[in-house]
């Protein structure tokens, strides 16, 4: 083994998406810190006048949002939202001048149209809008100087956050799928366990299937910003998603009540191996496991009870979630400049486990 692949494998391991994930409150409290740290360095060592904006900048930028797309999204926002904040600021200044009462009028003003825009898309760029107007102008007594110093801080503290986040990322899109990965599963094992009628405590399995679900949704749309694709396509898994919950729990309502499915096992088995190759495919990258041969549910053999109709809608909807995270899989893959997904081989054999 080469020295340097020796020397190196730590580095790796820390930049590995799946560590990433195992560890992401630990990694990101540590980001934030060393963020903080170094905004505190610039202000000891350089003479800069309201350094304390560029702190507070950087710990709500970085405070609870870990990942790389998320806070893109809020860095654009926040600079849109700055610059036009310090602008109607630097307007209010100049105002003052005029009249006082002309000033606040104009400060109001703003105010009113941001907390109007506030509850909305562009939410977050409305209140910077308000907050940095406040910070500029202050009560409309301030200097030009002191306004600039004020929006200059702010800018680099979001300069700092976006540097920071570049630090081992945590992609929302990464932990996006490590959450669905574990979420089908699940599903592998509910299924199993409801289709054979062995004791499971489904209220629990379910509990977590959800609570996962609920993570994914706030997710969605910086990892659709991430891998750039239409929030759509993620809106269409969660569905698939919500519909397999759905199923396990009318599922688990009829289990006790109707006999085993008489097919030989055939149909679980098959359901069952779908939602675990998906499951390994999507989290270690590996489009070929999402390609599944899910046989026609065979409901002509005899009179079709719950459990068969169930249990074919549970393959169809399977089917449909494979060939959406199918289509997907290309725009993830992009997003990985270096692959550490680990071998098909070493997957496969994870599969069997």
């Amino acid at each position: 083994m080469k020295l340097s692949h020796i020397l190196t494998a730590p580095w790796r391991a820390v930049k590995n998406p799946l560590f990433l994930y195992q560890h992401h409150r630990q990694i990101h409290a540590l980001r934030v810190a060393l963020a903080f740290l170094f905004g505190l360095m610039i202000n000891l060592s350089f003479p800069i006048q309201h350094g304390s904006w560029m702190l507070v900048t950087i710990v709500v930028m970085l405070g609870n949002v870990p990942h790389l797309g998320a806070v893109a999204q809020k860095t654009r926002q926040r600079t849109v939202g700055t610059t036009v904040g310090a602008l109607a600021g630097l307007l209010a200044l100049a105002l003052y001048g005029v009249s006082p009462l002309l000033s606040f009028a104009w400060m109001v003003l703003v105010i009113l149209l941001s907390a109007y825009h506030a509850i909305g898309k562009a939410g977050y760029t409305a209140l910077t809008v308000g907050i940095t107007l406040v910070i500029v102008a202050g009560v409309g007594d301030g200097t030009v100087d002191e306004s600039l110093w004020r929006t200059a801080n702010v800018a680099l503290g979001s300069l700092i956050s976006m540097l920071a986040a570049s630090l081992f990322p945590q992609r929302a899109l990464d932990h996006w799928r490590f959450l669905l990965s574990d979420n089908l599963r699940e599903s592998a094992l509910i299924y199993s366990h409801i289709a054979r009628r062995v004791p499971l405590d489904t209220e629990a399995s379910l509990g977590r299937f959800n609570t996962r679900l609920v993570a994914m949704r706030g997710l969605m749309s910086a990892a659709a910003s991430e891998c750039e694709q239409s929030a759509v396509s993620f809106e269409s898994i969660q569905r698939g998603q919500r519909t397999l919950y759905s199923l396990f729990d009318r599922m688990d309502d009829i289990a006790e009540k109707t006999a085993v499915l008489a097919d030989g096992g055939r149909q679980r088995q098959a359901i069952v191996k779908a939602l675990f190759r998906a499951a390994h495919g999507i989290r270690f990258l590996h489009a070929d496991l999402l390609i599944n041969a899910l046989p026609e549910p065979q409901l002509k053999e005899r009179t079709p009870g719950a459990c068969d109709w169930l249990s074919a809608e549970l393959s169809q909807t399977t089917r449909r979630l494979c060939d959406e995270l199918l289509l997907l899989m290309p725009a993830i893959l992009a997003t990985q400049q270096t692959l550490l997904a680990l071998s098909k081989e070493e997957a496969l054999r994870r599969l069997e486990d």
